[in-house]
């Protein structure tokens, strides 16, 4: 999706309902969708504190994925979760790079049950200052390297510097996308001065109905989606039939806070996202800011 000029004005903390309260219509736009205690259960967060890599939250489905119980894990060194080795390169990585983004995703051999099996760990620090590792078990070619990304994205690069206009550029970007990633439909969803969107780009499957051209008002995407857009490039929902994996703890014992996952990929959406996707007849959906 693309904007025009003008940031996303960002409601405060004071305009947001309290994080647990039931969501529906009526107060949907006063989500706080930055804390929603759980993520998405395809992979593992694991939240320690970069002082000594305690363990200080974990994600409740540590068992099913990692066969670790959660009481072996919270207030454990993060060895514990992954292994020395593994944790080790983790603990390196955040110490020498700033910004994790540029060592993200760090492949890791993890013993699940006796058995070795790859994952793909990402890794973010949240404002209060604790380092989040993302664990999502890893397909595809491996190993992930630059020359195996460089050779997928190649062609697309260049037809995207041959475009001479805006509407070119949309629709090149909404083919390579979906070259890329197979999804049946891409959208380019542009805002206006108000936010408001219209869908001004597509590449769909040929039995799908078009939206190409249809106008939402911006209440359909509230304002702390689109600050939380700005802040978060990517955001990913495997499967809308997921039930959330909680957090534990809620909240953080030090701060009493619940935890930002503002830029965590496996972060939970709003249940009325959920439902509206599900409405649309989608199954997964990737939103990429632009």
């Amino acid at each position: 999706m693309t904007r025009e000029p003008g940031r996303a004005a960002e409601p405060s903390v004071e305009d947001l309902v309290p994080a647990g309260t039931p969501i529906d219509l009526d107060n949907c736009a006063r989500e706080p969708i930055h804390i929603p205690g759980s993520i998405q259960p395809r992979g593992v967060l694991a939240v320690v504190d970069e002082h000594d890599f305690t363990v200080r939250h974990v994600s409740a489905n540590v068992a099913e994925l990692l066969d670790r119980p959660v009481d072996a894990v919270l207030g454990h060194h993060l060895a514990g979760l992954i292994g020395a080795d593994q944790a080790a390169i983790i603990a390196h990585a955040s110490a020498n790079f700033g910004d994790l983004r540029q060592r993200n995703p760090i492949e890791c051999n993890i013993d699940v049950a006796g058995v070795a099996k790859e994952f793909d760990a990402i890794l973010h620090r949240d404002p209060g200052g604790l380092l989040l590792v993302e664990l999502e078990i890893a397909h595809g070619e491996r190993p992930y390297s630059f020359p195996n990304t460089y050779q997928a994205v190649r062609s697309s690069v260049e037809d995207l510097n041959r475009a001479s206009t805006l509407s070119e550029l949309y629709d090149t970007t909404a083919r390579a996308v979906r070259d890329l990633t197979g999804f049946d439909r891409v959208m380019v969803y542009r805002y206006d001065e108000d936010f408001n969107g219209e869908v001004v780009a597509e590449s769909k499957r040929a039995d799908l109905n078009s939206f190409l051209g249809l106008h939402y008002p911006s209440t359909d995407i509230p304002a702390q989606a689109r600050a939380l857009y700005e802040k978060n490039w990517i955001r990913l929902i495997s499967d809308v039939d997921y039930t959330p994996a909680p957090l534990i703890p809620g909240t953080d014992a030090v701060t009493g806070n619940p935890l930002d996952l503002t830029y965590a990929t496996l972060r939970s959406v709003s249940p009325i996202h959920i439902e509206y996707l599900k409405n649309m007849g989608v199954r997964a959906s990737m939103s990429i800011s632009l």
